[in-house]
């Protein structure tokens, strides 16, 4: 106990650290997306999920998750209005660093989609974790 007392800002900056990391996975939630690993990813785009690269079309012709389908982000709407029979569909977002990419989840989310992941890492984390890309 006199340990704890003689270090009580380390233990007082580890519980506000650990409450705010609590936080964060359960704003995700009642968000209503869900930041994903790429390893997990690659699960569900092999369950059949769309994949949605909105990185500008030059990034994308670079390369891409096989099978994504490049869209602007203001196209976003169009797309999920087209989608009435598949919004039980996973979607999987994928953005460029700095992109306002949760706002559009939580657009998905607002149109009725049910499933919406956001790639951790966009195509850095994709590239990092040694997935294979297509061109």
């Amino acid at each position: 106990m006199a340990f704890v007392l003689a270090n009580i800002e380390l233990f007082a900056a580890f519980a506000a650290v650990a409450v705010l990391l609590g936080l964060s996975y359960s704003l995700e939630g009642m968000l209503g997306y869900q930041s994903t690993l790429p390893g997990d990813a690659v699960r569900l785009i092999n369950a059949g999920a769309s994949v949605l690269d909105l990185r500008p079309a030059v990034e994308f012709a670079a390369g891409h998750v096989r099978g994504a389908i490049n869209l602007a982000p203001d196209a976003l709407t169009d797309w999920a209005g087209k989608q009435r029979k598949s919004k039980q569909r996973v979607v999987l977002l994928i953005a460029a660093p700095r992109q306002s990419v949760f706002r559009l989840a939580r657009q998905l989310r607002a149109q009725g989609f049910e499933s919406v992941h956001v790639l951790k890492g966009g195509m850095r984390g994709w590239a990092g974790a040694q997935l294979p890309l297509a061109k």
